[in-house]
Formats: structure tokens, C-alpha cells, sequence
């Protein structure tokens, strides 16, 4: 390929390339987590739908000693869910298949 040729479909494709991304539509919310309840083996977390979000949040329980989830729980918009973490921690998911660590303040 000549050298005209080579940049004028680098020319063509690069608006493409510059594009902004789509935004991120997913079916749940991002979690937030507090502390509340702190015993010697573990504490108590207050996990509630990021303010402003008006899509209900997906979170789970993850052991730490085998790795294995407990099944998802979902916290409607509004409401609060309570998870004692004794041996786990919690993971979110904003399309109920790609799981994150979520980080209890």
C-alpha cells in the first residue's frame, strides 16, 4: 500500500477511534456500605443504593476462608439491608454477572 493510501484510511477511521465511549447502562446500582456494628469476630454492615440512584443495588457475600458466594441480595432504592460480616466480605454487581469488591467504610 502506498503511503497516501495507509493515511487516508488512518485519516478516515480516526474520529472512531476518538469517539467517547457509550456510558455505562447497568441493570443495578452501585452499593455504599457502612460499618455499624463492630464485635470482637467481626461487625455488622449497613448497605444501602448509592444516593441518588433510582435502580435498586445487587450485593453478595464472599467467604474468605473458601471463596465461596452466598446467593445475591438485593437492597430495593430507599430501604437498608444489614450483613454481618464475620468471616466474609461483600462484592457488588451492576449487571448481576461481573462481581466487585465492595469496600465497607
Amino acid at each position: 500500500m502506498s503511503f497516501l493510501i495507509r493515511a487516508a484510511l488512518l485519516l478516515s477511521t480516526l474520529p472512531l477511534a476518538l469517539a467517547a465511549p457509550a456510558p455505562a447502562t447497568g441493570t443495578y446500582c452501585q452499593p455504599v456500605a457502612l460499618r455499624d456494628t463492630v464485635v470482637v469476630v467481626g461487625y455488622q454492615a449497613v448497605v444501602r443504593a448509592a444516593p441518588g440512584c433510582r435502580k435498586p443495588a445487587l450485593i453478595r457475600k464472599e467467604s474468605r476462608i473458601n471463596r465461596q458466594a452466598d446467593p445475591p441480595l438485593l437492597v430495593p432504592v430507599g430501604r437498608v439491608q444489614r450483613v454481618w460480616l464475620l468471616t466474609y466480605r461483600l462484592a457488588y454487581s451492576t449487571d448481576g454477572q461481573t462481581w466487585r469488591s465492595l469496600v465497607v467504610r
